[in-house]
Formats: C-alpha cells, structure tokens, sequence
C-alpha cells in the first residue's frame, strides 16, 4: 500500500517554508508518521468488519515503521501465520463444532472436537482411524488484510489522513515562524 503525494502541495510548503531548514522534512515526516498509524487502525478495523476476530489478535501481527526528515519513507507490515480457530467464533455442540470465521457464514466441522489437555484448541481427525488428530486453523491476518475491500480501505484512510495532517503541520510551521 502506497500514499501518492501531489508534487504542487510539496512544492507550496516548499515555497512557504524555503527560509526554514528541514521544516518541510519534519512535517512530511509527521504527515507520514500519522497516516502509517491510521492504516494500522484502518486494517484492525477494516478486517473486523468482515472476519469473526477480536482487535488484540490482529494488532500483534501488524507493525509500522516510522519515518524521519532524513528518510522519509514508513510502512505499515502485516505478517504472521493462520490463526488458531479458537481466536473466531466457535461454539462447541454435540453434533460438532460450530465455526464462523466471516460475519455473515459458518458452519459445522462434524469430526471436530475441542481438546483441553496439552496444547488446547479444536482439533478434527485427519482419517477414520483415531489418530492422528490435525489443529484447525483460520486465515492469516495478512490474508484477511489482503482482500481488496480490506486494502482499499486501509489506502484511502492513509491518503486521508496523509493529506490533512501535511497541510496541518505546514500551517502550524508557518505559525510557529511569525
């Protein structure tokens, strides 16, 4: 995901703040620093409108890096593995488990069941014997994140926010010089 900044608004600040040095670094970077943290909230947000998950299991998987006046590039990473079934919407019935990873669907997992002993978690039987007994997953956070609903979202409210918080801190440079 990428912000795309208008060269005439640089190029504005530029010229309104040309006697100060490194003031339109300094307020690119905060620009910046502000929209990465908006798209980390737009991605938790974006991924709990359509998936079954609580905001503390995304917000783990999700990491931004800053930007400076000497770089100004930030990022926002989503990374991680699929998340235990668990951590969706799970209800435990006799006739199996009951599973809803996106708002709207679900079912049943009929040779599910939850085990408590050792490392607890749903489990399902691979084969007809007993053993062995696979964990069941849900997708990763980057897979929810990837949907393109999910990633527009998260680019539009960093666009947003990018351009609002640049022209504040211009202004509040240009304030702070007279």
């Amino acid at each position: 995901m990428s912000v795309e900044v208008d060269v005439r608004v640089i190029d504005k600040a530029v010229k309104a703040l040309g006697k100060v040095p490194n003031a339109v670094e300094q307020a690119t970077a905060a620009a910046l620093n502000r929209a990465v943290i908006a798209g980390r909230t737009a991605v938790s947000k974006g991924v709990r409108e359509h998936y079954t998950i609580r905001a503390s299991d995304i917000k783990g998987q999700v990491c931004i890096k800053r930007a400076a006046k000497s770089s100004l590039k930030a990022a926002v990473t989503i990374s991680g593995s699929p998340i235990d079934l668990t951590n969706f919407r799970v209800r435990i019935s006799r006739r199996g488990a009951y599973a809803q990873v996106k708002k709207g669907s679900g079912g049943i997992l009929p040779r599910s069941f939850f085990m408590a002993v050792g490392k607890a978690g749903l489990y399902h039987r691979a084969s007809e014997s007993r053993l062995p007994i696979q964990r069941e997953f849900g997708p990763s956070v980057p897979q929810m994140a990837g949907e393109t609903n999910v990633s527009k979202g998260v680019q539009e409210r960093m666009q947003e926010v990018f351009q609002t918080r640049f022209e504040h801190e211009v202004m509040r440079r240009l304030e702070a010089m007279e």
